[in-house]
């Protein structure tokens, strides 16, 4: 119509600087991907003391990884290499034929923390084995053969297979045969499927993708975007892994400080305990990510600003705007990128981290509308003991001090996971937890949000029970900010101080069983429980470490036997757990045990 103004399209324009820090008043605009850097100074005196006395202090958590350990990882990588080419020589002679063996090859490629030289000593390589297209992921990596079915049955059944190795010919049979390796599991029906193992001593996730390629030449470029030509989901985010991982360090100025920081915030997640992307909180990738981004604002900076500016920054950004290192680009491939103009579900990304290789996507979609809160919490906290660092009234120990989550809720839902051995329950507790996340949002969405939850991210395991079979976890319960309750959604829900959980838990054990290896003997009880019901191993467990960090590294065992004595003089009703006939009578209780929740 004529005399109307039409509407405005693309984003907002920036808005005035407000922050002191270079920013847009709303933290957005002016530090989206492709910004020019806010500063480019150099390092002062303070900055380089307080560098110094950082690196001081993460050397003395034991970030580091000390020589003979490195080389040991050098020699397992070497060994793996080697069993994974004998592999796929056996493999090619025995589906294409002797004449095709003399060429197969594979690639070994590493990602995550130990390609990024940020690992810490004792923690999982992650791995990725490329292999040519005549290599089947079911049948010569997993070993799984498909099982005969009733074909009259109606409907018909899925397709069954078999347990991981019963190709004896297959690499995960290769891998249990030898000598070197221990505590191996497969775990085929991961969004990412990966064998994982213990070799040598060293924890190794391996996963494996078979490119549209007769044979895969040395040194192939993961950086090409065609290598996702005709690859599936699992294949897709296997690769991109290793793409991101080689892709940041072409984003950053300076790698040595990169890392120094990185390492800092991954300490800092852990002690605080949002360091868990599964559960919805930051994880790895995510975080690196962020401190790429704080370094291309702050190109030559000291790690000491760099580390205060990362919760400066992080801690006024207006989330959902999305965290972007590059620009989004779409190569026309057919894969999915993230883009809320085309894709109606990324419009609900809560806290959208992207990576930065094609196909791009957000690395956060875990985050639920508890975990963001938590987290934005925890990273204004840190922004204010930086800037009492900044002026010397604090040291770096304030920033990394251990949260005592228990101590944080009066209402408590226990999870606990039961089967019938070690490597059973490796394959189901690493399958609930992963499903975890669905259960937070099922109770976000059952209560309008007027229920906080704020999940453990440690495991806990009761020493007067056998340690192979079982493992709990925690979830707290509280009210949620007023600002995070959809009361307009669901007013029925607010009349009263409690809640019924019933239902989402209900919701939840549905969908741990379906777990396609789900037995008989692999059991989920989730119960409620108040702070005074806690089992004492877990309220002790806090105090016991922040107790060992205050001794020499030799008085630690000497601290065991005083803190289990100590333990066991506590009261009965803060040591002992429920029965297990109150438990399994309780699976689907809320806190005070007839499914109201009280908060």
């Amino acid at each position: 119509e004529k005399g109307r103004k039409k509407p405005r399209t693309g984003p907002p324009p920036p808005l005035p600087d407000r922050t002191g820090l270079g920013l847009a008043a709303d933290g957005r605009a002016s530090i989206m991907s492709g910004a020019q850097p806010i500063s480019t100074a150099g390092p002062t005196e303070d900055d380089t003391r307080r560098s110094a006395a950082l690196e001081q202090l993460a050397r003395s958590f034991g970030l580091y990884e000390p020589e003979e350990e490195s080389r040991l990882r050098q020699e397992v990588l070497g060994r793996l290499y080697e069993i994974l080419q004998q592999w796929i020589k056996q493999t090619t002679e025995r589906v294409m034929g002797a004449d095709f063996s003399a060429d197969a090859h594979v690639e070994l490629f590493t990602f995550g923390s130990y390609r990024l030289g940020v690992h810490t000593p004792g923690s999982d390589l992650d791995t990725l084995c490329i292999g040519p297209r005549h290599v089947s992921r079911d049948r010569d990596f997993f070993g799984r053969l498909v099982q005969s079915a009733d074909a009259t049955a109606t409907p018909p059944p899925a397709v069954p297979m078999t347990v991981c190795g019963a190709n004896e010919e297959s690499l995960y049979g290769m891998l249990e045969r030898d000598g070197d390796v221990d505590q191996i599991v497969g775990v085929p029906e991961a969004i990412v499927p990966e064998i994982k193992m213990v070799f040598r001593g060293v924890e190794i996730d391996l996963a494996f993708v078979s490119l549209e390629l007769d044979v895969v030449p040395r040194g192939v470029d993961v950086m090409k975007p065609t290598i996702f030509r005709n690859l599936d989901d699992a294949s897709t985010k296997s690769l991109n892994g290793v793409r991101v991982a080689a892709y940041l360090f072409d984003l950053v100025p300076k790698i040595d400080t990169f890392r120094e920081v990185l390492r800092c915030i991954k300490l800092w997640s852990k002690r605080r305990g949002v360091y868990s992307n599964v559960l919805g909180f930051l994880g790895g990738i995510n975080m690196a990510i962020l401190v790429a981004r704080v370094c291309q604002l702050y190109p030559n900076a000291a790690p000491s600003t760099l580390l205060q500016k990362f919760f400066t920054v992080w801690d006024i950004w207006k989330w959902p705007s999305p965290v972007l290192l590059a620009p989004i680009v779409d190569e026309g491939l057919g894969l999915k990128i993230w883009d809320p103009r085309k894709n109606p579900i990324d419009k609900r990304d809560l806290m959208p981290i992207i990576t930065p290789t094609y196909p791009c996507q957000n690395s956060t979609y875990n985050v639920t509308v508890s975990t963001l809160h938590i987290m934005k919490q925890e990273l204004h906290n840190a922004s204010m003991v930086c800037a009492s660092i900044a002026k010397d009234e604090e040291k770096w120990e304030k920033l990394f001090e251990r949260v005592d989550f228990f101590s944080l809720h009066k209402n408590f839902l226990q999870i606990k996971v039961t089967a019938a051995s070690a490597e059973e329950l490796k394959k189901w507790s690493g399958f609930v937890f992963s499903r975890l996340r669905k259960m937070i949002e099922q109770i976000e969405d059952s209560t309008a949000g007027t229920l906080h939850i704020h999940p453990c991210t440690e495991e806990f395991k009761d020493p007067q029970q056998d340690q192979d079979t079982h493992v709990l976890y925690y979830m707290g319960l509280k009210k949620a900010p007023k600002d995070l309750v959809r009361a307009r959604l669901y007013p029925s829900q607010l009349s009263g101080k409690s809640f019924d959980l019933n239902a989402a838990v209900d919701i939840f054990r549905r969908i741990l069983y379906n777990f396609k290896e789900h037995t008989p003997t692999m059991d989920c009880f989730v119960s409620s429980l108040k702070h005074k019901d806690l089992p004492g191993f877990v309220t002790a467990s806090g105090a016991e470490e922040e107790e060992k960090e205050k001794k020499p590294a030799e008085e630690e065992e000497e601290t065991k036997p005083a803190a289990e004595e100590e333990r066991k003089k506590r009261p009965a009703e803060e040591v002992e757990e429920r029965p297990e006939e109150e438990a399994k009578r309780a699976r689907v209780d809320a806190p005070n045990g007839n499914g109201k929740a009280s908060a």
